[in-house]
This record gives structure tokens, sequence and C-alpha cells, in this order.
């Protein structure tokens, strides 16, 4: 007999009612268990989604996130977003985080800019006059023109974006300056994203291992990245390798989100994170651990250096007639000095010898290796924890672990990039993983993930278009300034000073909030905004820079965006995004906007584009090998595309390290010892360790031996380290006026953040209104009392629009000090001077 589970227990309940037991039911109740037809109540439930359409797309600010939405419209309304889990490798599903989750708020926001506005009253203010596109169009070209013939077209200066993420409006902004000969700033390095050792190691921009690679892994430090915060939608990568049984090591000073997430938390002293690294590239030698193949063959380890004037050997120096360009190694098997082949296994790795030059004299030389061996001497554990507060045995057992643990692997953050001497502190990690020889293998590496500046295909036809068709030398292009020198002048070191010196008159702020964000707030504040005779701010929100600026253009939305496409270090797709909605209000795109100026100042012709569809097509036609086979219509089909790259996951620099090419510095090697001028000057041939230019008790800007003898009478007076960090609840300084986002961050307003000891000495409690201060400015905001803020710093978590700060600036106490180093070659956003803005120190008194 079938009896069903429903007959069942009806029947059951029904002799339970008949026997009074305790589980009785009652006629109604009875009503429950008898299945019903008409339910009209699901209707409504039905009638909320019907009529929607769903657009995936693309949230594109600069997180290197690039992470996908599903949009769901009804109405012309966006509803709501959700994940799309639909990447082709399923670890990158899902992807996104509060603030994607929340766009919709901002498009809706009641701080949105509607339509064009010009400046009435004094500069921030906040009296408009609501004006007419054509009327803003008139009049900005009427000033540019003006300022132009005035001045210079380059003293237009145009402040661009990170173009990855959105390749064409943002590249838009590039085409504008060069089709014009406009001034165009730099970004990457003004922001403090550029790890400057990769191109001096290196001679890249930067290169990373994509997210993926983690899994790879054996041992992993994370260094000066609290990756939990600022790298949500990658994060789980290391809890995934963490719950496999991989080792999780994180260097940094506060003990934040992601030192809760790991097996070891390493406090070092803020700024002395070089000085932790060649102590651990001390033990790995002293014990014997190095990787002496991957020295001989790849790195700068057996070229020859002159005891005379610390530069390599060349074979100029030895041979008449010899080539500038050919270093020298010593090679016993070749007969003694003989010009170097790169991944020859032959030369001498160590040892000096004497070397007849070619006008009869004898010079002494050494291998760099031998150099940097002696070198290392320096950096016993014992003297490393004098100077950094790690322990001695802490640096000996994590080095060990590091150098014996295959493939070891350094995921280095903006956090040891933000220094004077971020650059040394760079050089020397690399230092340690090419002493181990995890370069260039899988699960290895030194990642920074700063930024998404990498666009994944070549943008030149694009940014900078050609005058001469058949011609690709001969093209328009802007005439670079970087913005480190707008803000702080000219130094006697600058490179290429004479030709691209010039004090600028116009700030076109490309979709950065140059006027809210920039360190050195006081500096730009005082001295380079009274001289700036137009300040235009594209928006979609009315951001600091909007709100000091002398006209302000409606831009749309991400979602109101017809196409663009966008890229990231982070993971190896190209995506493309497509609006979900009709532009809003009066915004207009970017290359709208662009097109309308330029036929105003009657280079339309050139700049030709007035629609992302064309840009895009051109963007994939001419991007090269990476892009090969990727069309438009293949893009629209597919959303979400892998690029091509020689591996999966990508890692750095496997070709390099197989012997299949050389590296692209001057001597085909990675280059540990640098022997330009400037290095042999500052003795900085080789990665060392110095103390922080201002933030530090001791001798600022020297080698322990001498610094440790010194105080740094700046200390006196303002003893405190100051840091303006990154925040989960951000993006720089989008989403700070979201109302959802505020409402999870603390008490939605900036906060200086003390240790209790600190607090105490100086009276004040949590909730206290405080001023950090020091020569270059202040900042007046509430006291939080932290246990992980450690003591002598004072931390506050940046990306505040103007109107939402008390008083004075977070970045108003950063001053941004030149390092000669970063000068001694100038290419945009790939070697010039590095934002330091964590080099500060400060004092605080209850307000």
């Amino acid at each position: 007999m079938d009896v069903r589970r429903r007959q069942f227990l009806k029947g059951s309940l029904s002799l339970a009612a008949a026997a009074g037991t305790p589980f009785a039911l009652t006629a109604p109740a009875f009503g429950a268990l008898t299945p019903r037809r008409d339910r009209p109540w699901e209707d409504g439930y039905r009638n909320v989604l019907k009529g929607e359409r769903v657009v995936r797309t693309i949230n594109m600010p600069n997180c290197t996130g690039s992470c996908a939405w599903n949009v769901f419209v009804k109405d012309g309304i966006v509803q709501r977003v959700e994940q799309p889990l639909d990447y082709p490798d399923d670890e990158y599903n899902p992807r996104g985080c509060m603030k994607g989750a929340t766009y919709h708020r901002r498009v809706y926001s009641p701080n949105r800019v509607k339509f064009p506005m010009r400046r009435v009253g004094p500069r921030g203010s906040g009296q408009w006059k609501r004006i007419t596109w054509d009327e803003a169009f008139d009049y900005l070209a009427s000033e540019i023109k003006r300022i132009s013939a005035k001045y210079g077209a380059n003293t237009v200066w145009v402040y661009p974006p990170v173009p990855a993420t959105g390749i064409v409006k943002q590249g838009a902004g590039f085409r504008f300056a060069s089709v014009n000969g406009f001034g165009l700033g730099t970004f990457y390095n003004w922001y403090g994203d550029l790890p400057l050792a990769h191109p001096i190691t290196w001679n890249v921009q930067t290169e990373e291992h994509e997210f993926k690679d983690v899994l790879n892994t054996k041992y992993a430090i994370i260094w000066g990245s609290d990756i939990l915060q600022t790298r949500m939608p990658d994060a789980h990568f290391f809890l995934d390798a963490r719950a496999k049984g991989v080792k999780l090591v994180y260097v940094a000073p506060y003990y934040d989100p992601t030192a809760t997430a790991v097996d070891e938390w390493v406090r070092v002293r803020p700024g002395t994170d070089g000085a932790f690294a060649l102590g651990m590239c001390h033990v790995v030698v002293k014990r014997g651990l190095t990787d002496a193949n991957h020295l001989l063959r790849t790195t700068s380890g057996p070229l020859l250096v002159r005891s005379d004037n610390g530069k390599y050997l060349k074979a100029v120096d030895v041979v008449s007639g010899g080539d500038a360009k050919t270093f020298m190694v010593h090679d016993a098997s070749r007969g003694g000095v003989v010009p170097d082949v790169y991944f020859a296994g032959t030369p001498s790795l160590t040892g000096s010898w004497d070397v007849a030059l070619k006008d009869g004299r004898t010079v002494s030389c050494t291998t760099s290796h031998t150099l940097l061996l002696k070198k290392l001497d320096e950096y016993d554990p014992q003297t490393v924890s004098e100077i950094t507060g790690v322990p001695a045995k802490d640096i000996e057992r994590i080095a060990v672990e590091y150098a014996t643990t295959k493939p070891s692997s350094i995921w280095s953050g903006t956090g040891i990039n933000h220094w004077y001497h971020g650059d040394l502190i760079g050089r020397a990690v690399i230092e340690l993983a090419c002493l181990t020889g995890n370069i260039g293998v899988h699960g290895g590496g030194v990642s920074p993930w700063a930024g998404q500046y990498l666009m994944r295909l070549n943008p030149t036809e694009y940014f900078f278009p050609r005058k001469d068709p058949n011609n690709p030398n001969d093209r328009y292009r802007a005439v670079p300034l970087d913005t480190a020198y707008v803000v702080n002048g000219p130094t006697k070191t600058m490179a290429d000073k004479d030709k691209l010196w010039r004090q600028i008159r116009c700030i076109w702020a490309a979709g950065g909030n140059l006027l809210g964000e920039a360190s050195d707030q006081s500096n730009l504040t005082r001295k380079v905004l009274p001289q700036i005779e137009l300040i235009v701010s594209p928006e979609i929100e009315m951001s600091t820079t909007a709100q000091l600026a002398d006209i302000v253009l409606p831009v749309v939305s991400w979602f109101e965006l017809p196409y663009d496409i966008a890229t990231t270090p982070a993971h190896p797709y190209i995506q493309l995004a497509e609006g979900s909605l009709a532009p809003m209000f009066e915004a207009k795109t970017d290359i709208e906007i662009y097109h309308e100026m330029c036929r105003r100042l009657g280079t339309g012709d050139i700049f030709k584009f007035n629609r992302p569809e064309p840009a895009i097509e051109l963007l994939l036609q001419t991007g090269g090998p990476q892009v090969k086979g990727i069309t438009f219509e293949r893009l629209k089909k597919e959303r979400c595309i892998r690029v091509n790259l020689p591996s999966s996951p990508y890692a750095s620099f496997t070709d390099e390290i197989a012997g299949k090419h050389k590296f692209k510095t001057a001597s085909g090697r990675q280059e540990l010892y640098k022997d330009e001028d400037r290095f042999i000057e500052y003795g900085e041939t080789l990665p060392v360790h110095k103390e922080p230019h201002m933030a530090t008790p001791y001798g600022t800007s020297r080698v322990w031996s001498e610094a440790k003898k010194v105080r740094n009478p700046l200390y006196q007076t303002y003893p405190m380290v100051y840091h303006a960090r990154h925040t989960r609840w951000s993006v720089h300084s989008s989403w700070r006026t979201t109302d959802e986002i505020l409402k999870l961050d603390d008490i939605g307003q900036p906060l200086l953040e003390l240790n209790p000891a600190d607090a105490v000495k100086r009276g004040l409690v949590s909730g206290d209104w405080a001023t950090a201060y020091n020569q270059n400015g202040y900042v007046k905001a509430k006291v939080k009392l932290r246990e992980s803020v450690p003591p002598g710093a004072v931390l506050i978590y940046f990306g505040w629009q103007r109107d939402q700060i008390r008083e004075g600036h977070w970045n108003a106490l950063t001053h941004n000090d030149i390092n000669p180093i970063h000068e001694i070659y100038f290419i945009p956003n790939v070697w010039g001077p590095v934002s330091g803005h964590f080099d500060q120190l400060c004092e605080v008194k209850k307000a």
C-alpha cells in the first residue's frame, strides 16, 4: 500500500486531535495542510520582477578589482545588482564588495552633478550659476585659447585618471591632451603606487603575478599591503592557500584586518622594512641558502665592477673599439675577462681580479655579487633587530622558512612605496627573492598590485594619433609634467628641467579628485591654486575638486556609459562594460565632451571619436598580441575574455628565467647593482637601509651606523609618525558620501586613531576633538583609541570630501620631498618622483 507523506502526517494528526494529546490541532490548523489552487499573493512577488532586464557591466574605480555586476533595470531605474559568477576561471567567482553592490546609490545620489555650472563666487564658496552645454563649451574654448596664447598650450594641464579602469573614457583624456599639445600629468607615481624598485631592477613599470597564482605558493609573505581591506574581491586567495597549509606572514606596523587572518604578524618600526629584508638576506647567505644558479645566470651578480669609479666594466674599457654597451665578466673557462653572455653558467659569481685597460692602466675589478655579500655583513640579525624592533631570532627563523620552502612568494603593497626611500625598501625585498631563486617561477615573485595601471594592450594608436598615417613615429603628443613638480615646483635635479618645466595655468581634472586626494595638500592650495586661472572638473558627484573648480561638467556614471573596456593586473581578463541606463539629467560621456571641445578648438577632425564603439575597435585592432583574436563583436557576446598570456596563471619573468629572453635592462639581467652616477653619489648602488627622510627619531636619510648617533631635531617637536591609509569603506574618495557605506564606517566621519598610551600622555580620551598638526598643516577630528596602533603613531583613514572635515585636511600634514634618485630618468608613470606621504611626523593636542 502506497501511503504518501502528506497522508501519513494528516492521519497521524487526526488521531492526535481525537486523543486530546498536547499536539492536538484545531480545524483551522488542518486547513494549512489542505492544498489550495488559488495563490494570488504569489503574483505580487512575480510582478516585482516582471519587466526587468539584466545588463552585465563593470565597476571601474581604481581598486584593481575590475568586478562585473549584473544590473537589474525596470522602468529605466536600477532595482538591484548581483554578481554574475561568469568568469572563465571559477577561482575568480564571485567578485565584488559592498562598494560595487551600492554603486547605483551613487547614480541616484543627491550629490549628483546634474547640469553644467559656472562659479560666480569665490572658489569653494558654493556659489554657482547653471549654464547650458553650449555656454560651457564656448566659455572653456575661449579661456583655453586665451591661456594657450598667453602662456603656451602646454600650460593647459590635463590631470588624467588611471586608464585601465575604462580605457576608452580615460584614454580619451590622453587623446584630448595629445591632439591639442596640452600638458599631461602623471598619476601612478604621484599616488605612491609606482614601485620604483621594479624599473630600477628590471626596467619595467610594474610586474606582478595574477592573484590566482597565490594558490601555487608554499609560503607567502604579505608585505605592507592590508589585503583584507584594500583587495577585497581577491583576499580569499590567501585564505584558500592558508586552508591548504600555506603559512602566511604579514609584515606591517599596524595590527589591521590582514594581521588577524595570517599565521604570523611581524610588527616593524615604520619605514624600516628594508632593513628587515636585508636582515633576512644576511641570514640566507650565511646559512648557504642562496640559489647560485639563479644568481649566476640571470642577475647582475657575475658582472664586473671597477674599484676606481664604481662603474660596471665594459668592453670599451678593455678593448680598442669595444662596445660601450657590452658588460664584462670573469670566466676562467673562456680565458679570463670576457664579454657577458646571458644565461651562461660558467662566469665567476664571486672574486676580484686585476684587469688591464686599453690605455695601459690596471684596475681591480670585483663581481657585483661579491660587493653585495660584503654589504650584507652590515645587516646581521642583532643589528637589524636594533633597527626594526623585530627580535633577532624571528628574523633568522622567518628567513630560513622563506628560503627553504619552495616556491615562496612576496605580495608587497604600496605600504613600502609610500616612503622617501621606498625604492630602497623595494629593492631589498626583490634582492631577497633573487637570492633564493623565487623570481620567474609560479608561486613565487614579488607582486605589488599597486593600482589598476595594467591595460593589457597597447593603446598608442588611440592615445597618441598619428600625424602621418604612414609614419608610426610621427604622432600628436601631450607635453608631460610630473604632478610632483606641479605641486612642489622644480628641483635642481629635475630630469629634462629646461624642456619640461613651466608654471601651469589651467587644470582639467579628467576623472581624478586631485584637489581632494592629493598629497601635499597645503602646498597645493596655498601656492599652486592662486596661479591657476581655470579649473575644470568633469564629475558625477560634487567632489572636493568640483567644489573648488571654476567650471563643473556633469559626466555619466558607469551605468550610463554606452560601452567601454576595462582590465586589471589582478586577473587576466579584458571585459566589456555596457550601459544599463540612458544618460541622466544633462550628463554626457567623457568622449563626447572632449570631441565637442576639440571641435571648438579646431582639432575635432584629429580627435575624431565621439562614440566609444569605434574607439574600442581601434584599441582591439591595434592593441598587439595580448588581444589578438579579440574583437568588439566577440566581446559583446562573451563579455569577459582572457587575454593572450604565456601561462595560466600568469607569472612574471618566466621566459627570462628560463633563458628564452633577456631582461629589458641595459645589462639584460636583473640589476641588483646600479652604476648610474647618482646611485654612486648617494651610496645606493646596492640596496641599503636608510632611515626615513622625516619620520624617525634618528638621523634622517642616513645608514644606521651614522643615523643611530644622531637625533632628529624635528622629532623633538613632532614625536609621532603620521599615516593616512586606505580604508575598506571607500575607493579613495569614491563612496565617501554614500549613506549605506557611511553608516558602516564607525561614526561616519574622520577619526584620529591613537594608542591609549599616547592618548594618556596628551590628556585625550575617546571621542575628544583633537588636532594633528606639523610644520605643513593640520586636521581636526575626533579621537579613537586602539591598541592596534603602535605607540608613537597616528592613523587616519583617508578619502573624506572637503565638506566632511571639521577643519584642515587629512593630507595637509604631508609634504612630498623629491628624492634625487627618482629623478635620474623621467618616463611618465614609469620613472619619476614617487609620493612619500607616509614619511611624516606630527603632534596631537586636544582641540
